[in-house]
């Protein structure tokens, strides 16, 4: 519609999914729905349709604006009121039907188009608007489901001349011979020509009324509108049921498979192939089955193939009128993309809709826009269908233009719909009811089965034979389809299936109809094709033997063997389409496809395109000279070198000339190339010895010099020849001529640059007359470390040279024993005689590094270290380690000197180094105690964890009493964990009394201190100890005096009576166990400030002389301005001292102190006493 436009009206019809609009300026458009229908409501309000889920019809313009449209009761009946009156817009659906005789297609709404298999045609007016037609090679019958109408077809020109006219109310028709069957109501009725009936059979109301007949030769099928299927044989004067009548529902479910809108019977009346359409919703919206229905009598069964996946929906289906199992099925694209089918009542469904006097159907149907480019509308599918195979689908292509949708099928043919003259306007507009004319003619059109190409003709045998063939090779039975066509004897019949097996990727069977063709050349092909590793390829090469290069083309590029159709391309001639191949997908052979091209350009004699090519090729050094040399081209050869300045051609150029004896221009074109070799020998040639020379200088080429060098010597300029041979770098050729010639002074020089086989080649030279430094010298450079240490021991042995020798043995030796030193040529004999002479000059350092490094002597080295205090480091403690081995006495030879190398670390103080190795060596403990010298709290801590063991436990343990653990709550935490899992529960219950005296002394926390002596008597309680006895009574007793004092502390205020009597009692008490328990001035406070409150001045008084009496300082315990109150209560003057001296347990001025001085000393002595043992342990095993 356009903008201006403004729709007044609009009408849909759910039945077939269109929607209608009229306007104010007379127009009425038409939409179709195809999109995919959506049942859940939920889904609807998230997808709702778009503009491609709908086709836009072609308008219809009506005399004046539209009031009100509406659709009629029945399918494809639209009312369009406006203000001149109601106008009726009917649909009309184009049918088609074949037969062997005759095929019949509906042109309009009142005329149909009859053609003879002869060939001839016939156009019939039928004067009502044709709902159904159906014909045979004797008549023609339409009916419109009020009148019937039966044409005669005449054998010479295929004229139609009506026979008769009788009214009819059925809904289907089926014809054969002079019969008529019509399903009219719920029978079916047979009559003759005229009408009139000679038999009917009902059908009950569980059945249904018939809705769809179908007949193919002797056979006549019947579907009802609630799904029964029954099969008839009619070939006798009465109608014999095949069997019992089916249902069109699912085999598994037993639901029903939708409503039939198109059937169709086989040859031989065991199945039918059914249509269908899925009804939706309250409105019952039709939407089109994706699936293919196919019903067999025999098992009773609907078989189903499904085009969902490939997004199509089948529109129509033929068997063949002979072949039972072939089955062609036309389908569409789901969404938009082909015409959307038609429910009505005809066996045989049309091709497209037509609404009559509203719509021109256009000649291709209108795609959908999210089509795939690849898609296309319509495609033809033959299938075969069988019992024990099911649906197997044979051969599929695209119907193109001019054909439109397909009619029949009968074998080695498909049939369909075409056009005659010129194109379909679809954007027509009818300018009133009447019907537009078509701008084509209908007629009908064939193609022959892919098997049958060039086989059209064949007599029964041969077609039967060729059907077997592709039924058997759709199934996969190769035997059977070889067995079928093995007796035939056309050779036309072979190669077909050749081209036939290309199609099909059939290598084998290639190769059996190419034997029996007798093309040697193609068997050859498909021998040497089962060599390429994809199948593609290999028939690609078997379609190039038949011709078939399109084919060939076709599956090089499916299966990606793009150098192989690049060899086919440059095979054809294609060399643009070839080197276009190369440059985008076989770029391997890029430079290989240029050279074929230029070789083929060079043999139609162009010569620049050649040039050009050869170039891209990277072949133009070898092949352009070549070329133009065969042409005899020599000047345009020099000019294309000259041009092109390429240094291998320039030195190929001059290399000619100078063969030609043309030297000047030789020199050209070395000079140009920068060839100074070859600008040396032109020279040394012409004995131009001096120009020879100032090109090396020029140069600094060393090729170019031993080239010189070489002339001079064989000249005899010996000093001359030395340099240049020196310059060059062969210092061998230099060092041969001076040994040759007596210049030892250059030959030292020579021999330290040169090699290292001629730097102990010159050492001996130097070793024979006698000049032992340079010998030395120089088989230490060459390598021969050995030979270098034994002339140095050598000579001094013998006093010769001695001074001199000395100073060069110890840089021998410093070099040696340096970081970079190479020690890989020294005998073990010489590793300790240059061991020795590093200890006897005081580098023990570097003998311990000689010896570990070289000769592997780790005890001796350690020996040294702690002999002469050499400071062992982390990289040589890692060298001193020997290598592991599986062998048990070496590994205990390692073990021994991994303790001997920890031993002397711990004696530099390297505390931690001595820990990994005797952690290396297996003993932990003496890791542990290391540790412990070295203070590592964290590292004491872990190793402890990952050891696990119960000495190191109770080491760590001690050492962590040492430090500040009442303040560190991780400290203490790993205390009572370590004791814990060393089960020392003696050292834990001590633990436990040492946290109560410091509660006590610290804080005066006798709450806390109970409650850490009662978990020291639970721990004690565990020990096996003797000593565990007395001092579990020990901590009785304390437990039960602190229990007391406790006891008395809690009740002084409320029963001051009773705590009175229990700190007089503690106080009294004989013996020393109170004075261990708790700080005895506490007692005396707690009496003295209870006094002190209740006004007792002379008994706190009392209580304060005991306490002096008893050593006991009163200032820690007692404020000072209660002694004061105290004092003046009795009238008595604050004596002198007033603080008082004295000492006693219950002092708590210096407890903490001596606590921890007391831990150190244990652990202390602990340790001690441990690493003594161990020490004796060595001591007395060495």
């Amino acid at each position: 519609l356009k903008r201006s436009e403004r729709a007044v009206s609009i009408a849909f019809n759910p039945l077939q999914r269109y929607i209608a609009v009229g306007t104010r300026d007379g127009t009425v458009a038409m939409w179709k729905f195809v999109g995919d229908y959506v049942s859940d409501t939920k889904e609807k309000a998230k997808n709702a349709t778009a503009a491609e889920d709908w086709i836009a019809l072609p308008t219809v313009g009506m005399a004046s604006a539209v009031v009100n449209i509406t659709w009629g009761p029945g399918q494809g009946v639209l009312a369009a009121g406006g203000e001149y009156g109601c106008v009726m817009l009917s649909e009309t659906i184009l049918h088609r039907h074949l037969n062997e005789g005759a095929a019949a297609i509906q042109v309009n709404s009142d005329s149909v188009m009859v053609e003879t298999s002869a060939g001839n045609k016939s156009n019939v007016g039928c004067g009502i608007n044709v709902k159904g037609l159906v014909v045979d090679d004797m008549h023609l019958v339409v009916w419109n489901g009020k009148e019937a109408q039966c044409y005669g077809i005449e054998n010479e020109d295929g004229e139609c001349t009506q026979k008769s006219d009788f009214p009819s109310s059925a809904r289907s028709i089926a014809l054969r011979k002079d019969t008529l069957f019509m399903a009219t109501d719920n029978r079916l009725l047979i009559t003759n020509l005229q009408g009139v009936q000679r038999m009917s059979v009902s059908f009950t109301e569980a059945e249904g009324l018939p809705t769809l007949l179908d007949l193919n030769g002797n056979f006549l099928a019947v579907t009802t509108d609630t799904g029964t299927i029954k099969l008839f044989d009619v070939s006798r004067k009465e109608p014999k049921p095949l069997g019992s009548s089916g249902s069109f529902v699912d085999p598994m479910t037993n639901e029903s498979l939708g409503v039939i809108r198109a059937i169709s019977v086989n040859a031989d009346g065991t199945r039918l192939s059914i249509l269908s359409d899925r009804i939706h919703g309250q409105l019952k919206i039709r939407d089109p089955d994706s699936r293919l229905h196919v019903y067999d009598a025999d098992r009773d069964i609907v078989d189903s193939y499904d085009f969902k996946p490939t997004g199509r929906v089948p529109v129509s289906a033929f068997w063949d009128s002979k072949e039972p199992k072939l089955l062609g099925c036309e389908t569409r694209l789901s969404s938009g993309a082909g015409s959307a089918t038609k429910s009505g009542g005809e066996a045989k469904e049309e091709s497209k809709d037509d609404l009559v006097g509203l719509i021109a159907e256009p000649k291709n149907p209108v795609e959908r826009v999210h089509a795939s480019a690849s898609s296309v509308p319509v495609e033809i599918i033959t299938m075969f269908v069988d019992a024990d195979h099911g649906i197997k689908l044979q051969d599929s292509f695209p119907l193109e233009k001019p054909m439109e949708a397909l009619v029949g099928i009968n074998v080695p043919r498909l049939y369909f719909v075409g056009r005659e003259g010129g194109e379909d306007d679809p954007g027509a507009k009818s300018t009133g009811v009447n019907m537009p004319t078509l701008a084509s003619t209908p007629t009908l059109a064939s193609t022959v089965m892919r098997d049958f190409v060039g086989l059209e003709d064949v007599e029964t045998t041969t077609k039967q034979a060729l059907l077997d063939f592709s039924y058997n090779l759709t199934i996969g039975n190769m035997d059977e389809a070889y067995r079928a066509v093995k007796l035939i004897k056309n050779v036309g019949v072979w190669e077909n299936m050749a081209n036939m097996c290309v199609k099909t990727k059939r290598l084998d069977v290639a190769e059996v109809c190419l034997g029996n063709m007798g093309h040697a050349r193609g068997a050859a092909a498909v021998r040497e094709a089962k060599k390429e590793p994809e199948v593609e390829a290999a028939i690609a090469a078997v379609a190039i033997q038949l011709g078939l290069l399109d084919d060939a083309i076709r599956l090089y590029k499916e299966c990606g063997r793009y150098d192989l159709l690049n060899k086919l391309y440059q095979g054809q001639g294609e060399w643009e389409k070839s080197i276009e191949i190369a440059n985008n997908e076989d770029r391997i052979h890029l430079k290989t496809t240029h050279h074929q091209y230029a070789k083929y350009l060079e043999s139609i004699g162009d010569t620049a395109g050649a040039i050009r090519n050869f170039e891209r090729a990277d072949t133009y050094k070898t092949e352009v000279p070549r070329m133009l040399f065969d042409q005899q081209r020599i000047d345009d050869l020099e000019d294309y070198i000259f041009q092109g300045n390429d240094t291998e051609l320039l030195k190929w150029w001059a290399g000619y000339c100078e063969s030609l004896g043309h030297f000047e221009k030789a020199r050209r074109y070395y000079s140009r190339a920068g060839d100074d070799l070859s600008l040396v020998r032109v020279a040394c040639h012409n004995r131009e010895m001096t120009t020879a020379a100032e090109i090396v200088k020029d140069s600094q080429s060393k090729s170019a010099a031993y080239h010189l060098a070489r002339q001079l010597e064989a000249m005899g300029e010996v000093q001359e020849a030395i340099s240049f041979f020196s310059q060059s770098g062969c210092y061998n050729h230099a060092i041969r001529l001076s040994k040759a010639y007596g210049l030892d002074s250059e030959l030292m020089s020579f021999a330290l640059k040169s090699r290292p086989s001629s730097m102990i080649d010159c050492a001996q030279y130097f070793e024979q007359k006698g000049e032992y430094e340079k010998a030395v010298q120089l088989y230490q450079k060459g390598g021969d470390q050995s030979k270098a240490l034994s002339l140095c021991f050598r000579v001094g042995k013998e006093g010769k040279h001695g001074d001199a020798m000395f100073d060069v043995l110890q840089g021998l030796a410093e070099d040696i024993g340096g970081e970079d030193g190479d020690v890989s040529s020294m005998s073990a004999a010489d590793l300790e005689r240059c061991a020795d002479f590093f200890i006897s000059n005081g580098q023990h350092a570097k003998a311990v590094e000689l010896l570990y490094k070289k000769g592997k002597k780790y005890d001796y080295a350690i020996d040294l270290c702690n002999d002469h205090k050499v400071t062992i480091t982390e990289e040589m403690a890692e060298g001193l380690t020997p290598p592991k081995t599986d062998d048990a006495v070496d590994q205990e030879r390692r073990n021994e000197t991994l303790k001997r190398l920890a031993k002397a670390c711990k004696k530099q103080g390297n505390y931690h180094l001595a820990c990994k190795k005797y952690t290396q060596a297996g003993d932990r403990l003496k890791a542990m105690k290391c540790l412990l010298k070295s203070g590592d709290t964290k590292n004491i801590i872990f190793y402890a964890k990952q050891s696990r063991n119960t000495e190191i436990f109770i080491l760590s343990a001690n050492y962590l009493q040492s430090l500040d653990w009442h303040n560190d709550s991780e400290i203490m935490k790993n205390i009572i964990t370590f004791y814990t899992k060393a089960k020392a529960f003696e050292q834990l219950a001590s633990f436990y009394d040492a946290c109560s005296q410091v509660e006590i002394d610290e804080y005066r926390d006798y709450e806390k201190a109970l409650g850490a002596l009662k978990e020291a008597s639970k721990n004690i309680a565990k020990a096996t100890t003797a000593s565990a006895t007395t001092i579990a009574a020990n901590l009785q007793s304390r437990i039960y005096v602190l229990d007391k004092f406790v006891n008395a502390r809690k009740s002084m205020k409320s029963d001051p009576s009773t705590a009175e009597q229990i700190c007089l009692g503690l106080l009294n008490q004989p013996g020393t166990e109170v004075e261990e328990s708790i700080r005895v001035g506490d007692c005396y406070a707690l009496l003295i400030e209870y006094y002190h409150n209740a006004k007792l001045y002379q008994e706190a008084f009392d209580l304060m002389e005991q306490m002096r009496d008893r050593g006991i300082i009163l200032n820690p315990y007692l404020e000072k301005d209660m002694m004061e109150d105290i004092y003046v209560g009795l009238g008595k003057p604050l004596p002198a001292n007033f603080d008082g001296k004295g000492a006693g347990r219950g002092s708590p001025v210096g407890s903490e102190d001596e606590i921890d001085d007391e831990i150190d000393d244990e652990i202390g002595e602990e340790l001690d006493e441990s690493i003594a043992d161990s020490d004796e342990e060595e001591s007395s095993r060495k």
